[in-house]
């Protein structure tokens, strides 16, 4: 039986034992036998199928190392908060005690420098500018540093990507000599 717009005598493809329609004729036959519009479907396909692979390689290793980033952002974020409101803290709370407690002992210890009469009243600030210095340190070290070290460790990403691209680039590069010769 013919379909309308099927021509008559031909046949109508028949389905694989799967229920699938059969092979693609750019894919049957051997090689030496194909023609070159079947060798040209086989390479487009042959791209095709190996791009999706790599396509959903990468899919799977961006997946994998998104926690690992978030994780580390996530270390960067609260180690810069806690730097910035210690360095807050530190500055005012040491601009404020410390430079008024030396400013109030340095009226009381004076003494005499090359002929004049000298404070310690530079000591408070002095004092002023350790403390906050201190804190952003011990910040950098305890948080910032370690949220650097570990997103680090994430990148370069797509390790098993690049992998198998490189030896997909060699197997072609391999062919093209191979079909040079």
């Amino acid at each position: 039986m013919t379909l309308p717009s099927q021509a008559p005598g031909t046949a109508t493809p028949q389905p694989a034992a799967n229920g699938r329609a059969g092979a693609d004729p750019a894919h049957g036959g051997p090689l030496p036998q194909a023609t070159l519009l079947e060798i040209a479907g086989r390479l487009i396909n042959d791209a095709s199928d190996l791009a999706d692979q790599q396509i959903e390689l990468a899919k799977l290793e961006v997946a994998e190392a998104k926690d690992e980033a978030i994780g580390s952002a996530k270390k960067l974020a609260i180690g810069g908060g806690v730097a910035i409101a210690a360095a807050v803290l530190a500055v005012i709370w040491a601009w404020t005690a410390f430079i008024w407690f030396f400013n109030w002992l340095g009226a009381f210890i004076q003494f005499n420098l090359f002929g004049a009469q000298q404070s310690l009243a530079w000591i408070g600030w002095a004092l002023g500018v350790i403390v906050p210095v201190a804190a952003a340190y011990l910040a950098y070290r305890r948080f910032i540093r370690a949220g650097i070290s570990q997103a680090k460790g994430i990148f370069p990403p797509l390790p098993r990507t690049r992998e198998t691209l490189k030896e997909d680039l060699e197997w072609v590069q391999t062919l093209r000599t191979r079909n040079a010769r």
